[in-house]
C-alpha cells in the first residue's frame, strides 16, 4: 500500500521533483564530465612524461663546447645531461604571405631513449649528416604536409631546404607557444621540428657547441641545490635562464588547465546539489505537515515509524538516484566533446575520453547522499507524531503583523493581494529566505556567465586597440642600435610611424621574493605602445625607476617606492644586479611586465641605444611587402602581426560560445526549479484561501497574483543581492585562473548585470506560468470541503 502511495504522491509532484533531478543533473553533468577530461589529461600527462623522459631541469647558454657538457654529469643530483642547438627559422611555404616559424631542436639520431624525446607517429629514423626533418604532427596537419616533402627555410638569411621524413610529438611541447605572449597554439604558424646535429651544425655555422641543456634528476635530488652548482657552471659558456619543470611554459599552461578543471568539478556541482538539497528539504517537510492526519491513520493502523519514515525517504532517494544516473550518463557523453576540444590545444598520445564506473558510482553515491540528508531533515517529523495527535489538524501558526503594517500611509497603497504576499513573506521566513538564497544563486550564475564573456572582451579591447595600436612589430635576430634599426625601417613606402622597442629579460627580485619577467623600454613620447592606469589614461614610461603591473607587484610583495633588485644576463659592466624603485603599479591583462623609458633600460644594462625591435603603423595593403621584403634578413628574427594575432583570438573566444549558453541555460533551470517549487508549496498551502478568493469573484489570475507579488517582491531583493555576489566570485576566479600569460579583470559591467536580470526574471516567468495553470485547475468544491 505504501508503494501504491508513494507512487501516487510521486505522480503528483512529478514537475517539481522533474525539476530538482534537473538541478541535480546539472551538478552531476559538471562533476562527472570535468572529473573524466581531468582524469585523462592527467594519465595522459604521467604516461608521456615517463615514456619520453621529460626534463626536470632546463637551462639556456649563449655557446658552450659539447664536451663540457658530459663533464656536467659527474654533479651531484644529476642522473642525465644533454646538450643541443635550439633555433629558430622561418618557413616559406607555397602561397602563404604570413610568417610560419619552426623550432628547430638538435637530437642525435643513435641515441636510445632520450630526454625530451619524440614520439615518432609515422615515417623513417633520422640519419647523421642528412638534411632530414622530423616536424610535429599538429604543423604537419595544419600545412597539408606530406612525407619526403622538402620545405624551404630561411636560416641565417639564407635559403635552405629540409626534408620531412616523420612527424611526431614531444612532451616538451604539448601546449606548443611559440612565446609567453602567445594565448594558445597555432600550428598552422608555429611548429617544432628535429633535425640530427650534424646538419644543425651545419645549417647555424655552430661548431662543436650547444646553446640549450635538458637535465634529470636522480631520486631524491634537490633541484634547487643542484642549479646553485650549475650556474656558476655555465656562467662562462653565457648562462641566458636555469629554471625547473614547473616554469617550463607547456608543462606550466597544462598544469593550471588541470588546476582549473580540479577546482570547477569540486566546487560548482557541490553549489547545486545543495540548492537540490534545499529544495527536496523544503518539500518533503511541506508534505509532511500536509499528510499528518494520512501518517496517524498508518500508525493507527500499525504501521511502525521506521516504515514510514522509509515511506517518506522514497522521494528524494528516487530523485537523488535518477539525478546521479542520467548526470553521470550526460557526463559521460559530454566528455567525448570536451576531450576533443582538449585534443585541438593539448598534443598528448592516449588522450581520449572513456566510460568509468569509478564516477558512476561517486555520481550516485553523492546525488544519494546530499538528497538523503535533505529528504531526512525533511520527514523527520514523523517519527514525533502520534497517531492522535497527527490525525487533528496542526495549530494555526501566531499571526503577527508584517513590518509595513506599521506603517499606514505605505501599507495602504498596496492592493489586497499585495498585502496577503507581504504578510506570507514575513510569517514564512525559511521558505521566503530559501527562495531569496537560490534566486541570488540563479542570477550569480547568470552574471557570471557574461562578466566572463565581457572580461574576455575587455582585454581583448584594452591589449589590441588601445596597448598595441601599432599593426607590424618586427623582432631583431639581436640587438641592434637603434636608431639604425627603426631608420630603416622608417624609410619603408607605408610606414606611418616607427619607434624601437627593448625586450629585456631580466629577473626582478624583493627581499626572498623573485620572478622572472621580461623588461620592456619605451620611448618617452612614443604612441604605437601605450602604458595605461586604471582610467585609461596613459602613462609615460618611467626614466628613473620602473612601473610594473598589478599582478607582478602582487608576486613580488612590492608596492610605489619598493626597491627592486635587478639582474639580467644582458647586463654589461662589473655589477651583476642593480637596484631600481617602483614609480608606479598599473594594470595589465594579457603579460606580465615592467616598464621603462627605452634609454633608462639601455643605461641599466650598460649599453646604450638598444633596440630588440621595431614598432611600426603600417598601410595594411602594404604589410605583405614589408614581410617579403626583409623574410631574408639575417638581422630580423621575425614579425608579430597585430591583426592576425587579434583574429586568432577572437576565434578561440568564439569556440567558448557553446560553453557560454550552457551556463546561461543551467541559470536558467536552477531559477525556474526554485520558484516552481516555491509556487507549488504555496498552492498546496493556500489553495483553500485561493479558491475562497475566487468564490468572492477574483479571477484565477487575481488570485495567482498573491503568489507572483510575493514572489517578485522576494526575487528582486535577491537579484540586487546577486550583484555583490557576483563580484564576489569574479574576484576569486579571477584570483584562480589569471596566470602569467593573462590576468583576468575582475570587473561586473552593467551589462552583465542588465543580461543577469533578464534570464532570471525569464526562469521566473516560466515558473509562473506553469504554477498559473495548477491554479487554473483548482477545484473549488474539492478544496473548500477538504477540511469539514
Amino acid at each position: 500500500m505504501l508503494w501504491k502511495k508513494a507512487v501516487r504522491d510521486l505522480k503528483d509532484s512529478k514537475a517539481s521533483y522533474l525539476a530538482c533531478t534537473a538541478v541535480i543533473f546539472i551538478g552531476l553533468v559538471v562533476f562527472s564530465s570535468f572529473s573524466i577530461v581531468m582524469d585523462n589529461l592527467d594519465v595522459s600527462q604521467r604516461n608521456f612524461y615517463r615514456t619520453q623522459r621529460f626534463a626536470d631541469g632546463f637551462a639556456e647558454v649563449e655557446a658552450m663546447p659539447g664536451a663540457e657538457v658530459e663533464k656536467l654529469r659527474n654533479l651531484e643530483g644529476v642522473a642525465d645531461i644533454q646538450g643541443r642547438l635550439v633555433k629558430e627559422a622561418r618557413v616559406l611555404l607555397p602561397g602563404r604571405e604570413e610568417s610560419v616559424y619552426l623550432r628547430l631542436i638538435s637530437v642525435d639520431p643513435a641515441a636510445e631513449n632520450p630526454i625530451n624525446g619524440m614520439e615518432l607517429m609515422q615515417g623513417i629514423p633520422l640519419e647523421r649528416g642528412e638534411m632530414n626533418i622530423w616536424v610535429d604532427n599538429k604543423f604537419f596537419k595544419a600545412n597539408h604536409l606530406k612525407l619526403n616533402q622538402e620545405i624551404e627555410v630561411i636560416v641565417e638569411g639564407k635559403k635552405k631546404d629540409l626534408r620531412i621524413v616523420g612527424f611526431g610529438r614531444s612532451p616538451e611541447f604539448i601546449y606548443a607557444l611559440r612565446s609567453s605572449t602567445d594565448l594558445y597554439p597555432n600550428p598552422a604558424r608555429f611548429g617544432i621540428a628535429f633535425v640530427p646535429y650534424e646538419a644543425m651544425r651545419a645549417l647555424f655555422a655552430a661548431g662543436k657547441t650547444v646553446n640549450d641543456l635538458v637535465f634529470t634528476l636522480r631520486p631524491g635530488a634537490d633541484y634547487l641545490a643542484l642549479e646553485q652548482m650549475l650556474e656558476p657552471e655555465l656562467k662562462p659558456y653565457g648562462l641566458k635562464r636555469i629554471y625547473p619543470r614547473k616554469d617550463q611554459i607547456s608543462h606550466f599552461m597544462l598544469t593550471q588547465e588541470l588546476n582549473g578543471l580540479r577546482s570547477t568539478a569540486r566546487t560548482l556541482p557541490l553549489l547545486f546539489l545543495s540548492v537540490a538539497a534545499l529544495i527536496l528539504y523544503i518539500m518533503l517537510r511541506r508534505m509532511v505537515e500536509q499528510q499528518r492526519e494520512q501518517i496517524g491513520i498508518l500508525k493507527a493502523l500499525g504501521y511502525t515509524d521506521r516504515e514510514i519514515l522509509l515511506h517518506y525517504m522514497v522521494h528524494p532517494l528516487i530523485v537523488g538516484a535518477a539525478g546521479g544516473l542520467t548526470g553521470w550518463l550526460a557526463g559521460i557523453a559530454l566528455s567525448f566533446p570536451f576531450t576533443t576540444l582538449y585534443q585541438m590545444f593539448f598534443n598528448m598520445p592516449g588522450l581520449e575520453s572513456r566510460f568509468s564506473p569509478v564516477y558512476f558510482l561517486l555520481s550516485i553515491l553523492l546525488s544519494l547522499t546530499f538528497s538523503g540528508f535533505a529528504g531526512y531533515q525533511g520527514c523527520k517529523g514523523v517519527l514525533a507524531l502520534k497517531p492522535v495527535e497527527a490525525m487533528r489538524p496542526p495549530a494555526p501558526p501566531v499571526a503577527a503583523k508584517a513590518l509595513l503594517e506599521r506603517f499606514p500611509l505605505i501599507w495602504g497603497m498596496f492592493t489586497v493581494q499585495g498585502k496577503m504576499a507581504l504578510r506570507n513573506i514575513s510569517r514564512n521566513k525559511r521558505r521566503s529566505l530559501f527562495v531569496f538564497a537560490g534566486i541570488t544563486f540563479a542570477f550569480s550564475l547568470g552574471g557570471l556567465t557574461w562578466a566572463l564573456q565581457d572580461m574576455s572582451e575587455q582585454m581583448l579591447l584594452a591589449q589590441y586597440e588601445k596597448v598595441q595600436t601599432y599593426n607590424i612589430k618586427v623582432d631583431l635576430a639581436h640587438p641592434l642600435d637603434q636608431e639604425k634599426a627603426t631608420r630603416e625601417l622608417a624609410r619603408f613606402p607605408g610606414v606611418k610611424s616607427a619607434e624601437p622597442v627593448a625586450e629585456i629579460p631580466v629577473t626582478l627580485k624583493n627581499e626572498w621574493r623573485e620572478k622572472d619577467v621580461v623588461l620592456l623600454g619605451l620611448p618617452q613620447d612614443g604612441r604605437l605602445y601605450n602604458i595605461l592606469d586604471k582610467g585609461d589614461r596613459r602613462v609615460a614610461p618611467p626614466r628613473n625607476g620602473v612601473l610594473i603591473s598589478e599582478r607582478l607587484a602582487r608576486l613580488l610583495g612590492a608596492g610605489t617606492g619598493t626597491q627592486l633588485t635587478v639582474a639580467s644576463l644582458m647586463m654589461r659592466g662589473p655589477e651583476e644586479k642593480k637596484k631600481v624603485e617602483v614609480v608606479g603599479v598599473i594594470p595589465q591583462y594579457l603579460g606580465l611586465n615592467a616598464y621603462m623609458e627605452i634609454e633608462a633600460a639601455g643605461r641599466l644594462l650598460g649599453q646604450e641605444n638598444l633596440a630588440t625591435g621595431v614598432m611600426l603603423l603600417v598601410d595594411e595593403q602594404r604589410v605583405p611587402l614589408l614581410q617579403r621584403e626583409y623574410n631574408s634578413s639575417s638581422a630580423i628574427a621575425g614579425f608579430v602581426n597585430r591583426a592576425e594575432m587579434f583574429n586568432q583570438v577572437q576565434e578561440l573566444l568564439a569556440s567558448y560560445s557553446g560553453t557560454i549558453l550552457i551556463f546561461a541555460l543551467m541559470a536558467v533551470v536552477t531559477g525556474f526549479a526554485i520558484i516552481y517549487n516555491s509556487s507549488t508549496i504555496t498552492l498546496s498551502e493556500r489553495s483553500r484561501e485561493l479558491a475562497s478568493m475566487m468564490v468572492l469573484g477574483m479571477t484565477p489570475a487575481e488570485a495567482l497574483a498573491v503568489i507572483t507579488f510575493e514572489q517578485w517582491v522576494i526575487s528582486i531583493f535577491a537579484m540586487l543581492a546577486g550583484i555583490p555576489l557576483t563580484k564576489l566570485l569574479l574576484a576569486g576566479m579571477a584570483q584562480a585562473l589569471s596566470t602569467d600569460i593573462y590576468t583576468m579583470p575582475a570587473e561586473m559591467s552593467g551589462l552583465s548585470a542588465v543580461v543577469a536580470f533578464f534570464i532570471t526574471a525569464a526562469s521566473i516567468w516560466i515558473a509562473q506560468r506553469m504554477a498559473a495553470k495548477k491554479v487554473d485547475r483548482l477545484s473549488l468544491v474539492e478544496v473548500l470541503k477538504s477540511r469539514e
